[in-house]
Formats: C-alpha cells, structure tokens, sequence
C-alpha cells in the first residue's frame, strides 16, 4: 500500500500545509474523477498535516499504517474499519504528582508527533474484544465484557470499579490487560449501552516500559473504540480520567497525567494539567532551534518487585503524607494552620508561600512503619490494605520513606512553576537568541528533576545514570531528566536542532555500542516535537477541509462548483448515511398564485406536462431510493387536489389544519416522526427543478458533517430570494426572508434552494420552541411578519447559533432554485429542467 502511494507521488513538496498558498482544494480537485487517486492525495495531505514535512519519516509512517492493514485484513476480514491515532507522552516535567492531592500540583508534558500508536478497529456484533499487535511480542487475544465485573445498581461506578479492583487480585503481566480495563471500566460506567465489541489491531513505535507511556496510549484507544462503537458521547477530558482508573486494572493506581496529555495534545502545545483544581491549558512550546530527544535505556520491568515499588510511592502520596498532615489538625494545631494558610495562597497564585510549605514538610517524619499506620492511623490502614494488599504483606514492618518523597513533589511543583513562566515569557516572533536563552533555563530545571527522581523518589538505576552523564557531558546539551515511572525507561534530553546528530553519535559509541545494540536500528533513539493527541484518522476530515475552503471563497467558489460537485461525487464516505425520510410540504393558501393567473395550487402546476409535485416525488425517490413512504403536507386548500394528483403514490398524507406558513405545515408531521431518530428531508413540493444528482449530493454532504444539525445546498446568484449570511469564519448564521420581511434584496448572495436535511428530533423540538414562543392562542395566528412561521429563516436563525449548527454548501446549479410563485415560474422551470437534462447526459 505505502509504495504504491509513494511511486504514485513524485514530489512530496506538492503536498500542500496549512497556511500555504497551495489550496487543498486545489490539490484535490487535480485527481480528477478518480477515486484512487483522490484517496491517495487525501491520504497524503492527512499524513503530511500530523507528521510534518520529512520525507523519511512519512515513508516510515505509511509502511507502518500498510502493514496494519495487511494484518487487520488477514485477520478480520475486509469491510469498513476506523483508524485512531494516540501520541507517545512526553513528560517535561512534573514526574510522579500526578497523583499527589496534599498540595497544589502540576505537570507539562506534551504528545508526540513522531512516536505515535494507531490502532484500526471494527464493531463487533457480539460482546467480545480481539486484539492483535504488529509486533510479535504482543499475541493476539480474545476476552468478552462479561467476563468482567458484574453490574450493579447500588452505589457510584467508580466506587463500584474500585470494589472490583479491591476483591480481585491484579493480573499476572499480559498487554490484554490494557484492554481489559478500558472495557471493563466503560462496561461498570455505562452498563447496557456496551452492546458491542471490537476487533482491533495496532501498530506502535512508542518503545514498551520506555516511560513515554505505550500502555497508556493503548488505555485510552481502548477505551475510545469501546465508546465509539457504542455511540456513546464523551469529551475528551472525560475519557482521560476514565482512562487512568481504568488503568487500575493491571495492578498499579497512578494518575491521570499521561492520559490527559493524550487526549488533549495539541501542534506546538506543551499541556499544563494542574491536578489540584483539575484545570488544563495549552503552553506555547517553540518548535524552532531546538530538539526533545529520548534514549532508551532498559525496559522498565514491569513485574511484581516493581508494581510494588511503584505502589509504595503511591501509598506514601496518596494516603499516608496526608493522614500525618490531617492528624496535625489535634495534634498540632497551629502547624495545621499553617500548613492550611500556606496551601491556600499558594493555590491562590502565591509562588512565596513554597517557602512555607517546604518548611512545614520538613517536620513530617523522615519514615514510617505500616504496623505503626495500622495503630495510630486505622482507617488509613485499612485504605491502604485494601488498595495495596501486596505492599502491605510484604513491607509491613519495613521503613517507608515518607520526607524525601513530600521533597520531591514539592520540587516538581516548583520547578514546573518556573518552566510554565519561561515558555510564556516568550514573545511570539521573538529570534532565536531569546529562545535558546530560554531552553538553557528550562534544561537547567531538567537537570534538577532528574536529582530529585534519583535522590528523593529512589526511581533510577545504573543504566539510567550511565546514560544521563554520557548526555550531559555534551557541552550542546541544556538539560536532562528520566522520564515517566523509572526503574529503567528513557532519559529525555533538550539540545538544539543542528546538534541532535553529534548527540546520537556520542550516545551511541560511548552507551549503545558497548552494550551490542544500535541505538536508531532498534529504535532506541526517539526525536519528538509537540503534535497533535487523539484522533480519528479519516479522509473524511481531508475532504471536510476541502468543501470548507470551497465554502469561504464567496463570489469565486462559483467557477470551482463543477469540479467541487465532481469531487463530492468521487468520495468513497467510510460512513453509511442515517436513515432518511422525506417530507413533502404542499400546503398553503394560493392566493399569491391565484393573483398572477395561476388557476391551480402551485404544487399541481403543470410543467412539462406533470404537475410540479410529481416532478419533485420523482427525484426524491431517484435521489434517495426505497425509504419510508413521503409524508406530503397538505393543507385544506390543497388538499383533495393533491391527493388526486398523487392517486396510487405509496405516499402518507399529513394535513395541516390551517395554512399558517412552512414551518407549521413542517411541525405538523411530529406526531408521525416522533420516535424517529434519522434525518428529516425536507422539499418544497414547488421546486420541480431540484435535481436528484443535486439531492443525492445534500444527503452525501449531510453524512460527510454529520455532526451538524442541518445541512442545505445552496446556490450563489444575483438578487438572492432567501439570502444566508456568514460569519468571517464562513459558518452559517442566519437568513432573512426577502419577501414575508420585505426585507432589502442583496447585489448579489447565496439562497437556499427549498431543501434541507435536518436531524429530526433536533427540528421537532426548534419548531416546538418557536411555536411556544410565537403562537397567539386567543388570534389563533403566529406573531411573526405575515402572521404564519417560517421554516428555513427560524430554523437556520435558531441553529446558527450552535458551533455545529447550520452547513451550507453552494453546490447547486442557479437554475436550480427556480421554483413557482406565480404563472409565469412554469415556462422557466419547464426551460431550465430541458437545460439542465441535456448538459447532464
């Protein structure tokens, strides 16, 4: 797969960026009406957008994604699969807090644009989970949601899960048990909305047990597969908690950091998770001059010995530092006080009040013996036994080192205080001087956490300290530090750009070599840059772009709708649509019509030869094909003429009890689609000249943006009848109604067609809203202009205001939006469906 999309692109340099001046609208619309081509482009430019514009490394990048998809194929089948992206976590600083609840912590760290985990997965109809990995250390396994905890309906899902972990003893060591806690987690919180499973694969360059967090990663794919193949709604904050306590499972009780920095990673974005409030922001982290390199040292060993290291520095932070503070509360008193004062203003944003925390820390005690928790702190005991069970049998009567530990969070807090206060300090636009001045601050501060990490959390080994003085021997290299959990893992080093090749060389003699490894074959070396966090990888985002850019050319989108329609009919949408039924709105009074001549209502107005309705019947139905029968809204006058007209139509007949305008005549058919949960596909039974291809393409459209609640072709055109106005970002924000408002017609603008597809509970419940707010019971008449309510200016004004309300495309022919208002509208339309049929065929 990737080198037949590599010998096809001769020049990557033609892929274009963001923010070039190359459009890739343009650059799309070039593959002509060629579907492989096209997805071979969109591929191209959604792999150049996440990994940047080095060559070796997207060629690296797509080998990877081809052999994932040779091993889902092998394995599941072909059919329609998703493909998600997590970053590697790389951890500036603020090492082993995210845990910490005593004091005010927090951490920066960042996502990885070039070690990443994707994992192609596919719904599963029964409940069970397969997995596999591109790496043959990792087995395929297979395990189904029951045979997790059983659901209960007493108490929270958290406490429930922590019951579960408690009762159950960890796993033995099997990468399944990253899985296994996602599902089971998800299964606890969201119960029977969990009907289905997955099929998965993944393929990751993120080395295992190197501190940049693979499991992790792996956590949160997992648990995003499970909820999306479940329809279940979630931000991404929220699956990053529920992520970290669904890492529980395998026996540890870490934090929340490295899942955060997943979820929530952005392009030249450091994360900043302060844990005390459970507030995040972005820090701008420079890309220029200088590199984040890691080395690998050994694989930390994730076995019992060093789940329990890991755990007893969890107990300590957790649970026993703050029942000896809390026991200060009747023991001492006043240093409870002050430790309560000191606490507060620095939350506050006092950075002085460190000063007096630290000297409060001072007084906790150097250890503590478990057996003595046990009979000054009961309850504590009991906590820790019940979350520890294995630390506490087996380092009951050991010392556990208490200060040193509270020393080192402290450390971390403040030296990610000052990291936070360089990076902001620097000016956008400012030169490299001020930001090399300012990386050698920041390596300064690096260099004093790995201290910290050896000397107060006892987390290095020999192998580590080997690695980081052959670093930091390098006069080019500004700071150092071990990264994630240690025991083993990467040492995370700040260089500049031109000097990362001289740095993996001398690593390399004096580290790699000695040992019998090379240290970039092995894959050892990891270059990072701050990227993106989780997402989908879709070509549906790709060509969203595209149609967006089309969207915010105005008057000169117009001589680029053919090939926009063209390459809207190419997509290969990895998304079947909703389902969809129409509705046929052929109501009214004819009274307008009746003035200019007209002797029927306008929907029976005969156009080359067959009333305007049958013409619209039969391009929904070509467009759309078998759905549920059209509900064709009538009213009173219309009524006995439009059913003759529709005699033998598999049809539905809604009357609406008064011509009281389009929105009405629409709201009238909530009784019939009250439980229906797909599109509304809304036409005026007057616009014979819609064509099918043109509503075949709305409905591609709404599928393509499905997260919008209406989406409308348009047409640009002199004198526009129902004119849309956008906001600077090009998003729909109202309408006005040029003739009912008698509002001011613009030169020149875009106007609905009379079609919109709309989701069905959400236009329901606009047109319900608006008939509270505007009917007159007592007038029996809507308090709106012409006393009726109007269907697209109140629902595009309503929606408008919504992030994903309103998408409008003008991908309709001009000719299109003829429809009849008065006599002579028949001739036109009977000229312009002849025009628009014979340059069709």
């Amino acid at each position: 797969m990737s080198e037949a999309l590599l010998a096809a692109e001769k020049d990557w340099q033609k892929v274009p960026l963001n923010g070039g001046e190359y459009r890739l609208l343009d650059y799309l619309i070039e593959s002509g009406d060629s579907p492989p081509e096209l997805n071979k482009r969109s591929l191209l430019y959604l792999f150049k957008q996440i990994y940047g514009d080095k060559e070796e490394l997207l060629r690296a990048k797509l080998t990877r994604l081809s052999d994932l998809c040779d091993l889902f194929l092998k394995l599941y089948g072909d059919g329609p699969a998703t493909l998600l992206r997590a970053p590697a976590r790389i951890n500036v600083l603020g090492e082993h807090i995210d845990y910490v609840s005593y004091i005010p912590t927090a951490s920066l760290s960042f996502g990885s644009r070039e070690r990443d985990m994707l994992m192609l997965y596919r719904v599963s109809e029964m409940r069970r989970v397969r997995g596999a990995s591109t790496s043959q250390a990792h087995p395929p396994f297979a395990f189904t949601r029951d045979e997790g905890p059983l659901l209960t309906a007493a108490g929270s899902s958290e406490d429930n899960w922590l019951s579960y972990l408690y009762e159950n003893t960890a796993p033995a060591p099997h990468w399944d048990n990253y899985v296994k806690g996602a599902v089971y987690f998800a299964h606890m919180k969201f119960g029977k909305q969990t009907r289905f499973g997955f099929d998965f694969a993944v393929d990751s360059n993120i080395p295992p047990g190197g501190g940049a967090s693979s499991s992790s990663a792996l956590v949160v794919l997992a648990g995003a597969a499970l909820r999306e193949v479940n329809h279940i709604k979630h931000t991404p904050e929220e699956l990053a908690r529920d992520s970290a306590k669904a890492e529980w499972y395998v026996g540890t009780r870490g934090g929340a950091m490295d899942h955060i920095t997943i979820c929530l990673a952005r392009t030249s974005r450091a994360v900043r998770i302060s844990y005390w409030r459970d507030q995040t922001r972005r820090v701008s982290m420079p890309g220029q001059y200088f590199q984040w390199i890691t080395f690998f040292s050994k694989a930390a060993d994730k076995g019992r010995e060093v789940m329990i290291e890991y755990n007893e520095r969890a107990a300590v932070s957790r649970l026993l530092i703050p029942a000896v503070i809390n026991g200060w509360k009747t023991q001492q008193p006043d240093r409870y006080g002050a430790w309560s004062k000191a606490v507060e203003s620095f939350a506050a944003g006092s950075v002085a009040a460190l000063e007096e925390i630290e000297a409060l820390i001072m007084e906790l005690p150097e250890t503590l013996v478990l057996s003595a928790i046990e009979q000054d702190y009961p309850n504590t005991f009991s906590e820790c036994e019940r979350a520890f069970p294995a630390l506490v049998k087996e380092r009951r009567d050991l010392p556990l080192q208490v200060r040193s530990r509270a020393l080192h969070h402290l450390g971390e807090v403040r030296r990610g205080v000052f990291a936070t206060s360089i990076l902001d300090s620097i000016e956008p636009g400012s030169d490299a001087r001020e930001h090399i001045s300012a990386m050698r601050l920041l390596g300064a501060i690096l260099n004093e956490s790995h201290q910290s990490l050896r000397d107060l959390y006892d987390v290095s080994i020999p192998e580590v300290e080997r690695l980081v003085e052959i670093i930091r021997s390098d006069p080019n290299v500004y700071g150092a530090h071990l990264m994630g959990g240690g025991f083993g893992g990467n040492v995370l080093a700040l260089t500049s750009e031109e000097h990362v090749p001289a740095l993996t060389e001398r690593v390399q003699a004096e580290y790699y070599e000695p040992h019998g490894r090379h240290g970039i074959r092995e894959g050892s070396v990891m270059i990072s840059t701050p990227g993106n966090g989780l997402a989908p990888l879709s070509l549906n985002s790709v060509w969203r772009e595209a149609i967006e850019q089309f969207n915010s050319m105005g008057r000169d989108a117009a001589s680029y709708r053919t090939n926009m329609v063209a390459m809207l009919d190419t997509l290969q949408l990895d998304a079947p649509p909703a389902e969809v039924w129409p509705i046929i709105v052929a109501a009214g009074k004819g009274t307008r019509a009746r003035a200019t001549g007209l002797e029927v209502p306008k929907p029976l107005a005969l156009v080359a030869g067959k009333p305007a309705i049958v013409h619209v019947l039969n391009n929904v139905r070509s467009a759309l094909g078998r759905t549920r029968p059209p509900l064709v809204i009538v009213s009173p006058e219309t009524e006995a003429a439009v059913r003759e007209a529709l005699a033998g139509e598999e049809v539905t007949f809604v009357l609406q009890p008064a011509a009281l305008g389009t929105g009405d005549a629409v709201f009238s058919a909530h009784e019939q689609m009250r439980n229906f949960q797909g599109l509304a596909f809304v036409v005026w039974s007057t616009q014979p000249a819609i064509r099918s291809i043109t509503m075949q393409r709305t409905v591609r459209l709404a599928t393509l943006f499905d997260d919008y609640e209406m989406v409308l072709p348009t047409t640009l055109k002199n004198l526009p009848y129902a004119p849309l106005q956008r906001d600077e970002d090009g998003r729909v924000r109202s309408a006005s109604e040029t003739h009912l408002e008698a509002a001011e017609i613009p030169v020149f603008g875009e106007t609905n067609m009379g079609l919109f597809v709309l989701k069905s509970q959400t236009m329901f419940e606009i047109l319900l809203n608006l008939r509270l707010r505007y009917w007159n019971e007592s007038r029996e008449r809507y308090e709106c202009p012409g006393y009726e309510l109007g269907f697209p200016k109140e629902l595009i004004n309503s929606l408008g205001q919504r992030e994903t309300g309103v998408f409008a495309c003008p991908i309709a022919d001009s000719r299109e939006e003829q429809g009849i208002k008065q006599l002579e509208d028949v001739s036109r339309c009977e000229q312009f469906i002849s025009e628009l049929e014979q340059e069709q065929s």
